[in-house]
């Protein structure tokens, strides 16, 4: 029997995280439901209309249950994997919110966030922790070059093999480049908009975060019952009067000429590496790696193609 439009959304959400190895709660899968289109058919729906869709027979033959996780029949050994990585995930975000503590106070870091698997607590023993960085207009190279000297001083940055804890400094914007929307895949591009639905701000000056999801409201079309994230004191970087006030002393001196004179150095000093790092990948119309004076997003491993094509493929199957 064909499934409904709910029912079929439901399995969509549970089979993308099931690439993952994570089983959802009934929470989650009403938080992360995902909407392949805007048609009338696919309407928003509340979480009672999820644990209805759940209890349907229809859905049976391809999710199971069990202590409120549910999953694709016959996975349900990711519920222990699950358990087991959010038992790591502690020393991971300790870790990134030692880093971020040093982040925070140099001159022009807006949101330093983490990404990825790691930000909801399903990174593995061995993976590293992916940042997330916004940066004041116009000083993203030289921002990047003051995080990365720091995170190397830290002894944190991952570095050929040592990726294990180590962090991950791939991906940063200015704050004039918020909206995602134009590196995402076309049609559709799935991973883009679980990675921006699950970003954990760890530092967030002057609301930047609000202003990153606000500039990116097509998300809602994707995922319409999403919202921000909200954490407890201990998982956030707060701001300190006396670095606030010294760091506004470094930003209005290098908001001038000295400013704009670092940040062309700090591009021709980074831009070199840059292209040994990616190699040919630079210069193709791709999102993989792209560089600008607004973006700089260096993954020559990009895998949201492989994803989406892995996530149909296993969707054709459970409910072709």
């Amino acid at each position: 029997m064909p499934l409904k439009s709910l029912q079929k959304r439901i399995v969509s959400t549970i089979a993308y995280f099931d690439m993952f190895d994570y089983p959802l709660t009934a929470v989650e899968i009403w938080k992360w439901l995902y909407r392949d289109d805007s048609s009338s058919q696919n309407q928003n729906c509340s979480l009672a209309d999820i644990l209805f869709g759940l209890q349907s027979v229809d859905l049976e033959p391809i999710i199971d249950v069990k202590d409120g996780f549910y999953f694709l029949l016959g996975r349900r050994e990711i519920i222990l994997t699950r358990l087991n990585r959010y038992c790591l995930a502690k020393t991971k975000f300790n870790i990134a919110l030692k880093v971020t503590v040093w982040l925070r106070s140099l001159a022009f870091v807006q949101l330093v966030c983490v990404c990825n698997n790691v930000s909801y607590s399903n990174g593995a023993k061995k993976s590293d922790i992916d940042f997330f960085i916004v940066t004041s207009r116009g000083r993203l190279w030289l921002t990047r070059l003051m995080v990365t000297l720091v995170v190397n001083l830290l002894r944190r940055r991952r570095h050929g093999q040592k990726t294990a804890n180590r962090v991950c400094l791939s991906f940063y914007t200015s704050e004039d480049y918020l909206n995602m929307s134009g590196i995402g895949l076309k049609p559709a591009d799935p991973y883009l908009a679980y990675w921006l639905a699950t970003l954990i701000p760890l530092y967030n000056r002057h609301e930047t975060y609000p202003k990153l999801l606000s500039a990116n409201g097509w998300l809602k079309d994707y995922l319409p019952n999403f919202y921000s994230n909200v954490l407890s004191d201990r998982r956030q970087v707060k701001e300190d009067r006396w670095l606030n006030y010294f760091r506004g002393l470094d930003e209005m001196i290098l908001a001038g000429f000295l400013g704009g004179w670092l940040e062309k150095f700090s591009k021709r000093l980074q831009i070199k590496r840059i292209r040994r790092y990616a190699g040919a990948l630079v210069d193709l119309p791709t999102t993989e790696v792209v560089i600008s004076d607004e973006i700089l997003k260096l993954h020559t491993t990009d895998r949201r193609q492989y994803y989406r094509q892995l996530w149909l493929d296993k969707l054709n199957q459970l409910i072709a």
